[in-house]
């Protein structure tokens, strides 16, 4: 956060959860010196989530250890491009056409991923659309639903045989 507000004094972080890392997130953005620009807020239903999705300039889902959450989805699904790691299955989801990658623990890279995507609106306007209309063209439950009927309708002649 300090090298982001370096080159976005106006940035702020809005970190969405609950859990037991609240007061040490607190005290490490004190010490950063970046407390004024960090917000805790805890864990909500999804129709304010899905709000603060809408609202944001990008969402970030720096995860060590959520293969494929659904964070990622949703935030395109509410058109808002996505910073996130550069691992699988994330990149099945999220690449630079509709977001940002960083390596796995290097918050230089972070900081510059975030960095890029708020110095250029346009293409975070090109993103966000681009993220939404993947959302819809290829992870609806609908389309999960033809996917898996799909993989199913192939294997039946093979059982059908025995």
């Amino acid at each position: 956060m300090p090298e982001i507000l370096e080159q976005h004094p106006g940035a702020r972080l809005c970190i969405v959860g609950r859990g037991h890392m609240a007061k040490t997130l607190r005290k490490q953005a004190k010490k950063l010196g970046v407390d004024h620009a960090v917000f805790i807020q805890p864990g909500m239903p999804f129709e304010e989530l899905a709000q603060h999705f809408r609202s944001a300039d990008l969402v970030v889902y720096p995860s060590y250890y959520e293969g494929q959450g659904l964070i990622p989805l949703e935030a395109l699904a509410s058109g808002t491009p996505v910073v996130t790691v550069n691992q699988a299955p994330l990149t099945e989801m999220i690449d630079e056409t509709v977001g940002e990658l960083f390596t796995t623990g290097d918050s230089s890279e972070l900081a510059k991923a975030v960095c890029r995507s708020l110095s250029d609106p346009e293409a975070r306007n090109e993103q966000a659309q681009r993220g939404r209309a993947r959302v819809l063209s290829t992870y609806t439950y609908e389309h999960n639903a033809e996917a898996y009927e799909a993989i199913y309708t192939s294997l039946k002649p093979q059982y059908n045989a025995q």
